[in-house]
């Protein structure tokens, strides 16, 4: 890949560990230049790094060898570097307050500048609700690319949604020569194969408790919205949410039944304002989109039968559906709910329902 002089700068810079997140921003206007000046950051780098380990990033830095060792062992690794300066930075990262320097990359860059929507949950996620993250997050790429992290959990069943159609980014707290968990190994190379892996860290930086709050930042930023399919009182989901709000993206959630402590924190998201949502429907209908079903959608017997008998009806309360198929009302609620998630209902207000 072919860097500009700007871009090559970044990448050198962000391999020193020595800086923090704080110095290498400061250093950020001098360079634009093919030859930034460390002499005007003497001072405050001697100050929090030593005279030695000054003279050692500025040598470096300057050092040709060093350079090409760095893109070297990246085009070894197929790492592809978007940097702030680059054009297919995303543009829902440059407003951010602490914008990631550089992106490391593996997978489709193109999805960088695509509509995203973030999916975000706890490791211990009950089953029924993975399954629903699951099937939103295959539908939500319908009109979004979803992006997760790779935790075990609400961000594989996100992942794995997403994965069929290609449109999926993980965002990882850790360098490519990591895997973390290392249960998710197969699932990071099938991501960086179908979608994109990024993380703003170099190859050799190993996972550490206190990177994985600040990279949910990432998540947050990239995406119109953030789902919270899971989320106990304290948790990384409410992390990514809090970041959403920040950057006044819309946060939407999960609704659970009092007493399940996994999702403690969803309900206490909507408390504050978050939109509880059901399916897909919930969120497309927010932005204003369609939801359009695959050609082919298959139904069960009983799907078709409720379909068959809202088409007659014209338009029909869940009691006449119910009196008209000789069954209970709430048995036929799940139903109901798939013929709208599979676009081919929709709910009409007053609890009536009528065919598209």
């Amino acid at each position: 890949m072919n860097y500009t002089d700007e871009e090559i700068n970044l990448i050198t810079l962000c391999s020193f560990s020595e800086l923090s997140y704080n110095q290498k921003r400061e250093m950020l206007s001098d360079l634009t230049s093919s030859t930034p000046d460390f002499v005007n950051y003497k001072k405050s780098l001697i100050k929090s790094l030593s005279h030695g380990v000054y003279n050692k990033v500025k040598s470096d830095f300057y050092d040709p060898e060093y350079r090409e060792e760095i893109l070297s062992d990246l085009e070894f690794l197929g790492i592809s570097c978007v940097t702030c300066f680059s054009e297919n930075y995303p543009e829902g990262l440059r407003h951010i307050d602490t914008p990631p320097i550089v992106l490391y990359c593996k997978g489709n860059l193109s999805l960088l500048k695509t509509e995203c929507f973030s999916v975000v949950g706890s490791r211990s996620t009950l089953t029924h609700a993975l399954t629903e993250c699951k099937k939103i997050s295959k539908e939500l790429t319908n009109h979004f690319t979803v992006v997760s992290g790779i935790a075990e959990g609400a961000d594989t069943a996100a992942l794995e949604g997403a994965l069929e159609s290609g449109k999926v980014i993980s965002v990882l707290a850790y360098g490519f020569r990591y895997f973390y968990p290392a249960s998710n190994k197969q699932l990071i190379e099938k991501v960086e194969k179908r979608g994109l892996i990024i993380t703003e860290h170099p190859p050799e930086t190993s996972p550490q408790k206190h990177l994985f709050p600040i990279r949910n930042r990432i998540i947050a930023g990239l995406s119109k919205g953030v789902l919270v399919v899971s989320a106990r009182k304290k948790s990384g989901a409410l992390i990514t949410a809090a970041y959403a709000n920040a950057f006044n993206r819309e946060v939407f959630a999960f609704p659970y039944n009092i007493g399940v402590t996994s999702g403690e924190g969803c309900n206490g998201l909507i408390k504050e304002g978050a939109t509880l949502i059901e399916n897909t429907l919930d969120i497309f209908g927010y932005f204003g989109l369609d939801f359009k079903p695959q050609d082919g959608a298959e139904l069960s017997k009983d799907e078709e039968n409720l379909l068959c008998a809202i088409r007659e009806l014209g338009e029909a309360f869940v009691t006449e559906l119910a009196e008209k198929l000789g069954t209970l009302p709430f048995r036929l609620i799940p139903d109901l709910s798939k013929l709208e998630i599979k676009g081919l209902i929709v709910r009409i207000g007053g609890n009536r329902y009528s065919a598209v």
